[in-house]
């Protein structure tokens, strides 16, 4: 795709950029920390590196869907599909959808899946030419031919897309120690966000996004929803929920691997979801204040004080967790010890 030529005129430009802008799906701390991208900023970094573009789950399996199809029902939907890889294009971008491709692969505990499903995404950029999106994303085309994917494995790949990854299994830890505290009901929001904090600095590395969803959740902050079956009687329903919502907080935490310490990377990665709450906790965690700001707007003054006095002296005073050799059996027991204790309060 990115020796790929689309001839752009001066509104097909300008159209693109304004639905990049106005659906606000492009995120990056620094170059779209809204959603809405900083042209100085981002012709700045582009001259000084390689830009790449994440793609999450819903947009990959709608891409994948539209090129076996031929076509989506919801014709805004294979629009945007049209505009994001338009974009992608003009600004010369590689798209990635590693992340997007280990979610299924994990889910299905296939690698095989994984590579398939790789190889059918390489196949999209070999078959279709770039003014093919062009058109689809100004509207002009809803159906294009259906592609015959060849179903084989992608070649001279190290990955393990089967494994979820170190970042996934402290989510899911997480996730299921934020149900347990969601469904105590003699707790105030504040005290609810304090055990969390303890809990987090005690057991697990800091993760900002994850901190940004569990206060926005514990205080009711509007479309911000448990994990699906939070509130079910059934462990298997409540675990899985939190599986499933897990990779939302990877993909961020990930994702912040690469950008918070740019110097070790010659490419910039920015990040591509139409996610209501994936763009809700990254917006409350980029914002000038962060973490710190979205306390300050959900508690009165004296519960932000409060915190954040615990807060600095937890930092101060806080030894950080060993994993030992083998991180991945410390996370597979923090989040057997997180089951047994909703199972505890499912039997009460």
């Amino acid at each position: 795709m990115m020796g790929d030529v689309i001839i752009f005129n001066d509104e097909s430009i300008d159209f693109i950029w304004n639905t990049i802008q106005n659906q606000q799906i492009i995120f990056h701390p620094e170059i779209a920390p809204e959603g809405k991208i900083k042209y100085d900023i981002f012709a700045a970094t582009k001259r000084r590196k390689t830009l790449t573009l994440f793609v999450d789950r819903n947009i990959l399996s709608s891409l994948l869907k539209f090129c076996e199809i031929g076509s989506l029902k919801n014709k805004g939907e294979s629009q945007l599909i049209g505009v994001i890889m338009a974009w992608a294009i003009f600004n010369d971008m590689p798209i990635s959808a590693g992340m997007a491709i280990k979610e299924r692969a994990f889910q299905l505990r296939s690698q095989e899946k994984g590579l398939v499903e790789l190889q059918k995404f390489l196949e999209i950029f070999e078959v279709y030419p770039g003014q093919m999106w062009l058109q689809v994303a100004e509207g002009q085309l809803a159906e294009i031919p259906p592609i015959k994917y060849s179903n084989t494995l992608a070649q001279n790949i190290s990955v393990n897309y089967a494994d979820g990854g170190d970042h996934y299994d402290m989510a899911v830890a997480s996730l299921l120690h934020a149900v347990w505290l969601y469904r105590d009901q003699t707790k105030r929001p504040i005290e609810k966000v304090r055990e969390f904090i303890q809990w987090m600095y005690d057991y697990l590395l800091v993760s900002e996004y994850l901190l940004v969803y569990v206060i926005m959740l514990f205080t009711g902050q509007d479309n911000i929803k448990a994990p699906k079956h939070a509130n079910s009687n059934d462990l298997g329903k409540i675990v899985a929920g939190c599986k499933n919502q897990a990779w939302d907080i990877a993909y961020l935490t990930n994702w912040s691997t690469l950008y918070s310490d740019t110097d070790k990377y010659s490419e910039e990665f920015l990040f591509a979801t139409n996610d209501i709450l994936l763009k809700r906790i990254f917006v409350n965690c980029n914002t000038p204040f962060g973490v710190n700001g979205l306390l300050f707007n959900v508690f009165h003054k004296k519960e932000y004080n409060q915190l954040m006095d615990y807060i600095e002296d937890r930092v101060c005073n806080r030894i950080k967790p060993d994993f030992g050799g083998k991180p991945q059996v410390y996370f597979q027991e923090l989040i057997e010890e997180e089951k047994r204790k909703i199972q505890t309060l499912l039997k009460i």
